[in-house]
């Protein structure tokens, strides 16, 4: 069993313990969904990190087929396609050029609540989930420094804390069957990777600062939800 729908089915388990339950269970709804999404990197990881695209599954549990809560449980990898910036040329020597090529995998598993209208063809919705998110971080600095060829690589392979809040419609497009959008912000924790501005070249050498940072993005996710 993967471990994304071992954990649902843990969830499951907790919930109609918790709850008394056999009613409950056999009230159930499960909705699974698959998105493509794509990624718009802001803030600090908005310097660097260029575009992103991926796909996402989640299951959605629900105690009753008109009961508005739900508990969400998703999976994500999402690709940030390779973009390179330029390091301030105040931050160097005369006759210094670097610039930082960055890409990105990461892998996010996230479960939390869900608050959604149950009446209507079209139903909004609600969600926040907490999990982490797995990063494969690879940038490049790269060009002259004090007119001689200069080339370093600095990569961060982690698993961190990550959390993401969104909206979203569904629309029944027949029995069993719904389409989906949501927009969502999604946060990383202790990603390190390089900012352009923190880039500095003095007699000594370049120097680089990779400390902690949050990898910020909005995710816009477009798919279908089937019932199961």
């Amino acid at each position: 069993m993967k471990p994304r729908h071992r954990l649902t089915w843990i969830v499951l388990g907790l919930a109609v313990i918790a709850s008394g339950a056999s009613p409950a269970f056999a009230q159930m709804e499960h909705l699974g969904g698959g998105y493509l999404e794509s990624s718009f990197p802001i803030g600090e990881w908005g310097k660097i990190a260029g575009f992103g695209m991926g796909l996402d599954g989640t299951d959605i549990i629900r105690f009753g087929p008109e009961k508005p809560f739900a508990w969400r449980v998703s999976t994500g990898l999402v690709y940030n396609f390779s973009r390179t910036v330029d390091v301030p040329s105040s931050n160097l020597l005369p006759g210094s050029a670097l610039e930082i090529e960055t890409k990105n995998w990461s892998l996010l598993f996230g479960i939390g609540p869900e608050l959604s209208r149950r009446d209507a063809d079209i139903m909004p919705f609600i969600y926040g989930t907490a999990g982490f998110d797995t990063y494969w971080t690879s940038s490049t600095l790269q060009g002259t420094a004090s007119g001689l060829p200069y080339e370093t690589e600095h990569g961060d392979s982690r698993i961190a804390f990550a959390y993401a809040a969104g909206v979203g419609l569904r629309r029944k497009v027949f029995e069993g069957y719904m389409g989906e959008i949501s927009v969502e912000f999604r946060r990383g924790a202790s990603h390190h990777f390089l900012l352009p501005e923190l880039v500095t070249e003095d007699a000594t050498g370049v120097h680089t600062d990779r400390s902690s940072r949050s990898s910020d993005q909005i995710i816009l996710r477009i798919g279908s939800v089937l019932a199961n």
